[in-house]
């Protein structure tokens, strides 16, 4: 069994047709979906990038592996992890070719060599006879959204004004779009421990501020949902030279997401590293999840209970026959897949408001535990001198306007609880 794990940054569920989207966004992941596996309730670690890509390969809270931020980040790509044991290496060890594109930023986790200028359907080609796992992860769905036009007009339902369209050129063409009165690291002119050297042109940093309207949604979200087809076009290409190949029933594909995105449910868009002003609700942290394996996977089979990033290792592991680690904290998804209802009822996310470019000395942090029912938020700092708590009953406000923290209800005092124990956690290994 090969292993094809595709991590689109910023992809939001909603905005793809298996997920009931009335838009036609994603035809070659709705065909993963009918084929495969699809998880409803995944919900992402982070609201940024690296601690969910950490979480996912090494089945570990952000609370557990500690890399949830740029100083933290320094740490662990300069050694911190030296001789740690991953995932990627019991793969390897496995025989394995572990391979992806832009995944050498993420070395410590096991990864040896980063394929981006080769191409993905070659690396298909060249490794037809041998046993790979490898990690794509595009960018199409990331600010900047600036899609070709004929999806951009695709997507929408009435033209823009010319205001509106004054104001989608800064979506178009900035990574960092933000409200006015903030500043990001990159325009503070502080120094950023992840170069970004690698980088396409379009996603090279660039920042800009624009005060968004509410008229301006429609484009907005044609802009993306543009993007999601670029994104749909890549994932129809990779699946059809597999086919070509006659190796794609014998490659389990995971398709998922590091995090949500913001489209102006508050106002902004983007996610923390982008607007600063990253959130916890469920459009920063719901994902999409899709399995497809037919030689063990029923296809059409739909998993409503909510699940993490960090169940993704363990589900691998034990198709592959391969013993759990100890430190892995997920669980593997197999039971559910095959009908079984127990599972863990909590998943923990966290995120700092400005996430990656988050100017030195803010020390703000965010945490959230959620069931299928209740969300808990907690604004706080590093040095919890700070408190502020958010309840939503997410069955009767799943878009999260009415916090209930001024009277909270009785099923929220054992979340705060598990939430406070959670951040209690020290990293295992990072002072």
């Amino acid at each position: 069994m090969n292993v094809l794990w595709i991590l689109e940054d910023a992809l939001r569920p909603d905005h793809m047709g298996c997920y009931g989207y009335k838009r036609d966004t994603t035809p070659n992941c709705d065909r993963l979906a009918r084929e495969g596996v699809r998880f409803d309730g995944a919900i992402a670690t982070a609201a940024h990038t690296l601690p969910p890509i950490v979480s996912m390969l090494m089945s570990q809270w952000p609370a557990t592996h500690g890399v949830v931020d740029a100083p933290r980040f320094i740490q662990w790509i300069g050694g911190a992890w030296d001789g740690v044991e991953t995932p990627l290496h019991s793969l390897e060890r496995a025989g394995y070719c572990v391979d992806g594109e832009l995944v050498m930023r993420w070395a410590p986790l096991g990864f040896r060599r980063d394929t981006r200028s080769d191409g993905i359907t070659a690396y298909f080609d060249s490794h037809r006879q041998d046993k790979w796992f490898f990690y794509a992860e595009p960018y199409p769905t990331h600010l900047p959204y600036n899609p070709p036009a004929e999806y951009f007009e695709q997507f929408l339902d009435e033209t823009p004004t010319p205001e509106t369209m004054a104001r989608m050129e800064i979506v178009r063409n900035f990574l960092i779009v933000h409200p006015s009165g903030m500043i990001s690291k990159l325009e503070a002119g502080e120094a950023d421990p992840l170069p970004d050297d690698d980088a396409d042109e379009a996603h090279r940093r660039t920042a800009a501020a624009v005060d968004l309207e509410p008229q301006d949604r429609g484009a907005l979200e044609a802009l993306y949902d543009g993007e999601v087809r670029v994104f749909d076009d890549l994932v129809g290409e990779w699946l059809g030279r597999l086919e070509v190949l006659g190796i794609l029933d014998e490659t389990l594909i995971i398709l998922t997401a590091d995090h949500g995105e913001e489209l102006m449910e508050r106002g902004h868009v983007g996610h923390c590293s982008c607007n600063l002003m990253g959130t916890l609700y469920d459009e920063s942290i719901r994902v999409p999840l899709i399995l497809r394996y037919p030689p063990r996977l029923k296809p059409g089979t739909v998993v409503d209970a909510q699940v993490s990033q960090i169940d993704i290792m363990p589900t691998l592991f034990e198709m592959l026959d391969l013993p759990q680690r100890d430190w892995m904290e997920g669980q593997s998804l197999l039971p559910l897949i095959d009908g079984d209802t127990a599972f863990r009822e909590v998943a923990f996310s966290e995120t700092t408001p400005a996430g990656w470019q988050a100017l030195s000395g803010d020390d703000r942090q965010i945490f959230a535990i959620r069931t299928a029912r209740w969300k808990v938020i907690l604004h706080t700092d590093a040095r919890r001198s700070s408190r502020r708590l958010e309840i939503f009953d997410l069955a009767r406000d799943p878009g999260e306007v009415d916090n209930l923290a001024a009277s909270p209800p009785v099923a929220a005092a054992p979340l705060i609880a598990q939430l406070d124990e959670y951040i209690a956690q020290q990293p295992r290994y990072l002072d």
